[in-house]
């Protein structure tokens, strides 16, 4: 009898052994950094727009997100020297030729999707921050 409980034991052991195993490697790999930020290398860096020269894109990750952030200058407004209009950062992300962008400044949590178009080093994309979205601006790539 002692015998057989022995064994019964030795087996839930076993059984606790393997699922504290699986437990484990399940947890291991939902810590994995399993992101879908697929910064381009291309992407990445530095834009300035080429019709005025004064707005910028910057393209960088921040922990696990794509962040585009738009520098336009500062203006003065009721007597305060302050950023321009749609400056800031923006989560975005690339899907079939268009780029989604959410404001991270704004209270509308969603994203808005606009054209958007890599070749070797322009980038062009419908206006986001201006009053006209059916313009497209340009932006080239500062070494």
């Amino acid at each position: 009898m002692k015998e057989r409980q022995l064994a019964i034991f030795i087996e839930r052991i076993y059984n606790m052994k393997h699922n504290l195993l699986l437990i484990l490697i399940l947890t291991l790999s939902s810590c994995v950094n399993d992101d879908s930020v697929n910064l381009s290398p291309d992407l990445k860096g530095k834009w300035v727009e080429i019709e005025t020269s004064t707005d910028t894109l910057t393209f960088e990750v921040w922990d696990t997100m794509d962040i585009m952030i738009l520098d336009r200058g500062k203006e003065m407004r009721d007597g305060h020297l302050l950023p321009k209009a749609g400056s800031g950062s923006y989560q975005y992300r690339l899907v079939d030729g268009k780029i989604s962008l959410y404001w991270m400044l704004s209270s509308n949590s969603s994203f808005k999707d606009y054209k958007f178009k890599l070749t070797d080093q322009r980038l062009v994309i419908d206006d986001f921050y201006g009053p006209s979205s059916s313009v497209s601006l340009t932006f080239k790539k500062l070494e």
